[in-house]
């Protein structure tokens, strides 16, 4: 009996960065097994990254000339993983607060959504104290403007069936174009799914600034 080749759907990966800290190659090496490729976006990174070898053919290195934001770097990143042919893509942080090793929880979800967000523990205990703060209201402002219950509208670890992709590209380019992509996606009728994950800190500085999120967010929301 002749054999059948299985289709393994393409599965790609899109991390932005900003100088990045040591675990980024953690990161890295720990995405890699998950997908068929991984596309790195440096977000016009201050510090010297030509340390940052590319040896794996899974990986691409793409440059923005200066700081444009996350919500730009994550739309460079998509788009190049389209042109791959993706059927999935993958989003996650570069700075380990997501585990790559719960990117298949993505992948079975996928299969019957189109859009995935992975809901963190949301408490004081395991957040800082304006994360928490500012995910709430953003969270609960979503819930009532989308009609769907959002339940962690900042969490960047995100999965997306590649075919909705061009519908909700943010136009915004800073942190708030999560939001945004959560807003064109309801706007759409495309239900949003979760899936329970765990996040790391372990005290790393954060470059979001909750009070600014908060402002950008109701400017975002005004629009739609």
């Amino acid at each position: 009996m002749e054999n059948l080749a299985i289709d393994k759907p393409f599965v790609s990966a899109v991390i932005p960065f900003y100088n990045p800290e040591n675990i980024f190659r953690k990161v890295i090496e720990d995405t890699l097994p998950y997908v068929d490729k991984l596309i790195l976006v440096n977000d016009g990174s201050t510090q010297k990254t030509d340390d940052l070898k590319v040896t794996d053919a899974k990986i691409i290195l793409l440059e923005l000339e200066k700081n444009m934001g996350k919500g730009a770097a994550l739309k460079r990143g998509i788009n190049e993983a389209l042109t791959f042919g993706s059927k999935f893509i993958i989003t996650l942080d570069s700075d380990y607060q997501h585990e790559p090793g719960f990117i298949p929880l993505f992948l079975n979800e996928l299969k019957s959504s189109k859009f995935v967000i992975g809901k963190r523990n949301i408490s004081f205990k395991q957040m800082p104290f304006l994360r928490v703060l500012s995910n709430t209201i953003t969270s609960k402002v979503l819930s009532l403007k989308t009609k769907q219950k959002i339940l962690d509208s900042q969490s960047g670890f995100r999965g997306f069936d590649a075919s909705i992709l061009q519908d909700i590209l943010p136009a915004t380019n800073g942190f708030e174009a999560e939001s945004e992509m959560i807003l064109l996606a309801a706007k759409k009728g495309i239900k949003i799914s979760f899936v329970d994950i765990s996040t790391r800190y372990d005290n790393q500085k954060s470059s979001i600034k909750a009070l600014d999120v908060i402002l950008k967010f109701i400017k975002v929301n005004l629009k739609y």
